[in-house]
């Protein structure tokens, strides 16, 4: 019965540093956004990706409605879609994230701070691509066209860089037909950086293969029952040792290696694991989602 207190003492700890930072990053979003858009992007016209993107390009045609007026409006519909979809929790934080954004677009002064229009794509679109796959790393979304791409990567599952490109590839479009092939270079450049940035920071949706090497496999193998992935378990012997030593390899998400790392310490802290990137190709396989 103590023990049992204990482990959901450890577990609620967890769950309130987890919403902390999940707090923290979706502000830190909002923030990083507003830079990118009104002192980077918008100096030079290059639109960025998703909601963010199609609102700019609103706002240049129509300049006396407001950037924090059209990202509040376009994902009133789509958080909607997302509550009904994927549940009320699934919002909360990707909530926070859009009205910060909101707060941060219309507070943030637009200043000059790169002349060069290159500099100033490659930074903006750097800070919004990084901002936002941090956001996914943590479990949440940024709202609009994100509630959009995390609903296709579990129906398709495909990374969530994508479906960005393709969805984005239609303000491209649209700025080609309003602004003419001018805009263009710099809105294209920057969407690129803007998804290779995204995937670079959502770590959490990469397969990894994790194999570990303990003498302790009965007591190991018996907590990895508790984790979502099956295992496979080889006997060895080492080399130089002679001793007998357990080999089980596991394929999961790297967003959960850190629970499965804290399962076999639990049981064998002299556990020697190693970690590589996996391809899955097929199988009975539960791949990561928001």
């Amino acid at each position: 019965m103590g023990e049992r207190m204990v482990q959901m003492s450890a577990v609620k700890e967890f769950d309130a540093k987890k919403t902390v930072k999940s707090v923290f990053v979706a502000l830190m979003y909002g923030l990083l956004s507003a830079i990118a858009i009104n002192d980077f992007l918008n100096v030079v016209n290059s639109y960025s990706t998703g909601i963010l993107g199609i609102s700019q390009l609103i706002h240049a045609l129509v300049p006396h409605v407001s950037m924090s007026v059209l990202v509040a409006a376009f994902n009133v519909p789509l958080f909607l879609f997302a509550w009904k979809v994927f549940g009320f929790r699934y919002i909360i934080f990707s909530g926070i994230a859009v009205l910060s954004n909101v707060i941060f677009l219309s507070i943030v002064p637009s200043i000059v701070l790169v002349k060069d229009p290159l500099t100033c794509a490659v930074i903006g679109s750097s800070m919004v691509g990084f901002s936002v796959g941090w956001c996914f790393n943590n479990g949440f979304t940024t709202g609009g066209i994100d509630i959009i791409i995390t609903y296709c990567q579990r129906r398709f599952h495909k990374n969530v860089g994508f479906f960005s490109i393709l969805i984005n590839g239609f303000i491209l479009l649209l700025t080609l037909i309003f602004f003419g092939p001018g805009r263009i270079t710099y809105s294209l450049i920057g969407m690129v950086i803007n998804n290779v940035m995204m995937d670079y920071a959502f770590v959490s949706q990469t397969d990894v293969m994790v194999i570990i090497f303990t003498k302790k496999a009965k007591e190991v193998t018996k907590e990895l029952r508790l984790f979502n992935h099956g295992a496979t378990i080889l006997n060895g012997k080492g080399v130089y040792t002679g001793e007998n030593t357990d080999v089980i390899m596991v394929v999961t998400p790297r967003g959960q290696v850190n629970l499965l790392r804290g399962l076999v310490r639990s049981q064998d802290p002299n556990a020697f694991m190693s970690i590589q990137k996996s391809d899955v190709e097929q199988g009975a396989y539960t791949r990561y989602s928001l």
